[in-house]
């Protein structure tokens, strides 16, 4: 019985490594002041079907931020996480500090997932536009 469970966890693990045909050249995160915006190139999609963007705070904890569909080998893309600054971090409610790091989960057709080596920014936004945000925050 061990032995079969075995021989089945090593076909789901070679089956997984092999269904995952996608690569990226670079990604990278930069803040622009009133936004974070990401950068990224694919080498290969293979059957990529969407990226999910991913924004993790203080806490080090990946959150859905937003998804890009898939335009196809050789691409690059470009996402403006324009409410970073204003998004508030775990479950104590704090407003997150100015850095931030971001990945990329990449979905394929058939639902196996990847992701991406992670990208660090520090946000840096006027404390006019921080305060308008927590003010949006409120009232979400």
């Amino acid at each position: 019985m061990k032995f079969l469970a075995i021989i089945s966890v090593l076909l789901i693990s070679v089956s997984t490594l092999f269904a995952v045909d996608a690569s990226l050249q670079f990604f990278n995160a930069k803040s622009t002041g009133t936004s974070v915006t990401l950068e990224w190139k694919s080498s290969a999609e293979g059957d990529l079907d969407f990226y999910e963007v991913e924004r993790a705070g203080e806490d080090q904890v990946f959150r859905f931020v937003s998804t890009v569909q898939a335009k196809g080998s050789n691409q690059t893309y470009t996402y403006n996480d324009d409410e970073a600054f204003g998004k508030r971090d775990g479950t104590d409610g704090q407003i997150t500090k100015n850095y931030f790091t971001y990945r990329l989960k990449l979905v394929h057709t058939d639902k196996s997932i990847a992701y991406s080596s992670t990208s660090g920014v520090t946000h840096s936004v006027s404390s006019i536009r921080r305060t308008w945000g927590m003010i949006k925050e409120m009232f979400r």
